[in-house]
């Protein structure tokens, strides 16, 4: 390593005269030192940049594990109102698995074809309430990496059995308790004009009750008319329990009631979308999840449960001839799915697009576990 210092020399002569008798003595000390200094130019320069690589090569390595282990999102909906806000940003892992009641970042699955005429542009979603209405050439089809990205919460894992009963969620027929404030349907009957200005009093906001556009049908409100009289009016609100119990006492409240639709109401926009299974946000299910490597059996019936995952998800052609399944032009009984799925709903009951309407959650959807 080249010196960066130069060295000084100083020299010193001392005198010393003394006698000895009738003699002049005179003694002469000569005394060398040698210091060093640094020199001038460009050593001092060269350390500063030496630094700057350093801390330069540090910032590029913790971006770079950053970028491949931490994401973020933000919050395009009221769907796990009030647990994460509209507008909200939220970081995730990208490097962890997703566990129960773990909040999934995800690319919603049904996304993959949209049409840019209807007011949610999920061709599915519009296809269910009005029928195959929308021609080919009004479609958009979206790779994955392109789909919108939404958050949910972790219900169900592969290989285990979900199922709603009045509005209680059981896994392995074991209860699972709600999540704190979550948002359920309300239907609130009032005889008189709710204030804006009294629901601020208590927290609540119109935009923040406001439920799915599904729950809003015509054929919902019918169901209950027989709950209000002439002078009445009733709407759908999603609330919490507390935030139900303060607008109950209001006085242009008449009743705040939980809606708990019964087991034959059918809806044709919850999963499978069959008349068969007359499934609801209330009650649905049972329905085992498909885990990878795990077989589960096929029949006519099953297999209104199972063909979007078989034939979207994992490639498969399937068809239903004389009451047989067939996948990849052979005849089966059951089917060894490739990949895990998951069931995932909502914290926001009332307003969420979840597994309860388009099914199982695949795990290359899957984007990470929010932080």
């Amino acid at each position: 390593m080249a010196d960066n210092k130069e060295k000084v020399v100083k020299t010193t002569k001392t005198e010393t005269v003394s006698k000895d008798g009738d003699k002049t003595i005179k003694t002469v000390t000569t005394t060398t030192t040698t210091t060093s200094k640094k020199k001038k130019g460009w050593g001092g320069l060269k350390t500063w940049v030496k630094t700057l690589i350093i801390l330069g090569g540090v910032l590029l390595v913790v971006n770079v594990l950053i970028f491949f282990t931490i994401g973020k999102v933000k919050v395009s909906s009221n769907s796990m109102d009030p647990s994460y806000k509209l507008g909200s940003v939220v970081f995730y892992s990208k490097l962890s698995n997703p566990d129960f009641n773990d909040v999934v970042v995800f690319r919603h699955p049904e996304r993959d074809t949209i049409n840019p005429q209807s007011i949610d542009k999920n061709y599915y979603t519009m296809c269910r309430k009005f029928g195959n209405w929308c021609s080919k050439s009004e479609l958009i089809f979206q790779p994955l990496d392109n789909r919108e990205v939404y958050l949910s919460r972790v219900i169900g894992l592969p290989g285990q059995i979900v199922q709603i009963k009045n509005n209680v969620v059981f896994i392995n027929k074991n209860k699972i308790n709600d999540v704190e404030n979550s948002k359920y349907a309300y239907l609130v009957v009032n005889n008189g004009i709710l204030n804006p200005t009294s629901l601020d009093s208590i927290g609540l906001t119109k935009e923040g009750m406001s439920v799915g556009e599904d729950i809003f049908a015509e054929r919902y409100l019918e169901y209950f008319s027989n709950k209000i009289s002439n002078n009445e009016s009733m709407t759908i609100y999603s609330l919490t329990a507390s935030a139900a119990d303060k607008l109950s006492k209001f006085a242009v409240i008449k009743d705040v009631e939980r809606i708990v639709l019964p087991t034959d109401f059918f809806d044709r926009t919850f999963y499978p979308y069959s008349e068969s299974k007359h499934w609801n946000f209330s009650n649905f299910g049972p329905v085992a999840i498909p885990q990878k490597d795990k077989s589960i059996p096929l029949n006519p019936n099953t297999i209104l449960l199972y063909r979007r995952c078989i034939e979207v998800y994992e490639g498969k052609k399937v068809e239903v001839k004389d009451n047989k399944v067939y996948i990849n032009d052979k005849q089966v009984d059951s089917y060894k799915f490739e990949r895990n799925y998951y069931f995932v709903i909502s914290d926001n009951h009332a307003s969420s697009n979840d597994s309860r309407y388009f099914g199982f959650l695949p795990d290359n959807h899957v984007l990470g576990v929010a932080l």
